[in-house]
């Protein structure tokens, strides 16, 4: 992720697996917002960021709330948040894992919408985001009220969470970007490929099997490869080459 930079971020200190971050391009200007009186872990975990792009003010906002936690802490503390926000843009994306199911109709996804509907927020993804066996289930959002620009949604599988990621899509906006002189890539030979396999067979992978939840089984796994597999391809810059002659010219 060489083109992007950490803007801000939430990490728990008393449980494991939670928090929050949101990342930022090179190329764009931000203003952290500090939330930090609002955070309780499980009930709240939560960054947000203001951007400025073309003479406007964006809040993006990233949440997460664990299934243990206390809904109404997290809808009263929303909802006195945004109050805040509101009076410094009403431009707003939020996005995060809510841990409600809107396939299914029910108390905790009336609240929430109707919280958010005050401030003309409603959710744009329309399509599950966890699918696990024969279930699935659509816990994770994108709110937003720029309606006035046209957007796209779109699902997309990232190999590293039990979660399939969503993106938003704002073909309105134009943002320039750095154009790097390096690019980044993995070193993989013999004998980095060895030192993997070396290293997996060497694994005991205590944390996975010690454990019965099925959530911490696939993270602890795939926290474990990944460990692994940057460790034994590590990154390596390489400098990009402008070639002058775009064509390929042959004497005769």
């Amino acid at each position: 992720m060489d083109q992007y930079k950490l803007g801000t971020s939430f990490c728990r200190k008393i449980y494991n697996y939670g928090g929050a971050c949101i990342y930022v391009s090179k190329s764009l200007q931000f203003n952290t917002i500090n939330l930090e009186k609002y955070h309780k872990e499980k009930n709240l975990e939560i960054c947000a960021l203001k951007l400025n792009i073309q003479t406007k003010n964006f809040i993006i906002i990233c949440i997460y709330r664990s299934p243990k936690g206390d809904f109404i802490y997290f809808l009263t503390k929303l909802e006195i948040i945004l109050n805040e926000l509101n009076n410094i843009s009403n431009e707003f994306i939020i996005c995060g894992d809510f841990n409600i199911d809107y396939t299914k109709d029910s108390f905790r996804k009336n609240s929430l919408d109707s919280i958010l509907a005050s401030f003309n927020l409603f959710g744009t993804v329309k399509f599950p985001t966890r699918i696990f066996k024969d279930t699935s289930t659509q816990i994770d959002n994108i709110y937003t009220n720029i309606y006035k620009l046209d957007f796209s949604v779109y699902p997309v599988m990232n190999g590293l969470s039990d979660h399939d990621a969503q993106i938003i899509i704002f073909t309105d906006i134009s943002i320039s970007t750095i154009k790097q002189s390096f690019s980044l890539t993995r070193k993989i030979d013999g004998n980095t490929i060895k030192n993997f396999v070396y290293l997996l067979s060497y694994e005991n992978w205590e944390n996975v099997f010690m454990e019965e939840d099925v959530h911490i089984i696939y993270n602890n796994f795939v926290n474990t490869y990944i460990r692994i597999f940057y460790t034994s391809f590590p990154l390596v810059k390489i400098k990009n080459v402008q070639n002058s002659k775009p064509w390929l010219t042959k004497g005769l």
